[in-house]
This record gives structure tokens, C-alpha cells and sequence, in this order.
């Protein structure tokens, strides 16, 4: 990926739309996230966690005299407690998260198809008070909106999925974006999934 200030190339663009995020499309979304990356490898966690508290229960209730039963009971109460915080901590970063986006729902997102990439943007809105915005005003010109975002080569590491009410694409598994669908026609929708389809292949998954 490549953070740019985007540009247009309009001789070769594909699809271009503008769109916002609902809050609630964000948290499902960022829940279909830990349900891919997070929540198999934590559960797996956890299970060895409460694996082994329960061998050292059975150690404690059947263990001789003289066995160190305090040892025992030491190591049951850490896994507990690191059993309990592999299941707590994805919650707790995902309320953190949702707090952060609470900030930013209203922000608008660019999203321009190329044949050999995609971008992703942000749309910020004009700067006040500068030479450009001064002169646009003095001839009733609208100013071109600023989109700062990330260039999305199509390769081996990028993935699309597509749920019910979004898209989802990510290339690492700390990193994703989400495209609503509700932004898009039927047309697009279809326009964007053989795109997809025939730039990565298998990579494009549909999950409902």
C-alpha cells in the first residue's frame, strides 16, 4: 500500500464514488474482522489456558501429601486470569475503537477503481483563507476537494471479502477498509465484483 494525496487519472478510472460509514456498518464490520483474524487464535489461547488450570486442579485433588498444593493452586489462578483476559481484551479494543469512531462517522470516503489498483480516501475539505479558496470565491468556482488516502496495488497479500452490507479489504491483518454497499448502484456493485474477481482470484470471497 502507498499513502499518496491522491489524483485523478481519469482516462483509465473505473468506478468512482463517494460515501460514508454508518457507525453501526463500522462495528459490524470491525466485528467480522476479529471473527476472521482475532477470535480463532485467542479461543486457541484459551483453551490451552483452561487446559491446564484443569491438569492442575486434578494435580491438586489428587495430589499426595506433601505435593506443593499452593504451587498448584498459584498456576490454576493464572491461567484463569489469562484465560479470562484473552476473551475480555478483543472487546475491550473494539469498545476502544468505537469510541474513536464515534469522533469521525460524519467523515465522507472516496473510493476510485483503477485496472491495476484501487484508492481509498479520505475527503478533506477545502482550507479557509488561502490564495486558492480566495480566488475560486472571486470567480464563483467550487474548489476540488482535497482526498488524502492510500493507493491499493492488486497482489498476492490483498484480500477482498464481500458481507452482506459491505466490503471488506484488508492486506495485512492489522489493517481494513470498509466500502458500503448502500453507497453503490446495483450496476456498480456488479461492476465492482468482476473487477474483483478477475484481479484476484480466489483472494475475493464472498461471506454472508
Amino acid at each position: 500500500m502507498e499513502e499518496t494525496n491522491t489524483t485523478k487519472d481519469t482516462a483509465s478510472l473505473l468506478l468512482e464514488k463517494q460515501y460514508h460509514i454508518p457507525f453501526e456498518l463500522f462495528r459490524e464490520a470491525f466485528i467480522a474482522f476479529q471473527k476472521r483474524f482475532v477470535y480463532p487464535r485467542n479461543y486457541a489461547v484459551m483453551a490451552v489456558f483452561l487446559i491446564v488450570a484443569g491438569v492442575y486442579g486434578w494435580l491438586t485433588a489428587t495430589a499426595p501429601e506433601g505435593a506443593n498444593r499452593q504451587l498448584y493452586c498459584i498456576i490454576i489462578l493464572f491461567c484463569l486470569v489469562m484465560a479470562v483476559f484473552q476473551w475480555w481484551n478483543p472487546r475491550k479494543i473494539r469498545r476502544d475503537l468505537m469510541e474513536g469512531v464515534r469522533q469521525i462517522e460524519d467523515d465522507r470516503y472516496c473510493l476510485r477503481l483503477y485496472p491495476e489498483y484501487l484508492e481509498i480516501g479520505t475527503i478533506l475539505p477545502p482550507e479557509e483563507g488561502t490564495a486558492g479558496a480566495e480566488h475560486d470565491a472571486l470567480f464563483d468556482d467550487v474548489p476540488e476537494e482535497d482526498i488524502s488516502g492510500t493507493r491499493i496495488y492488486y497482489n498476492k497479500g490483498l484480500h477482498v471479502a464481500e458481507y452482506g452490507h459491505f466490503f471488506m479489504v484488508y492486506q495485512t491483518r492489522a489493517m481494513f477498509y470498509v466500502i458500503p454497499k448502500d453507497a453503490f448502484s446495483a450496476e456498480e456493485l456488479e461492476i465492482m465484483r468482476v473487477h474483483f474477481e478477475k484481479k484476484l482470484g480466489k483472494q475475493f470471497t464472498v461471506r454472508r
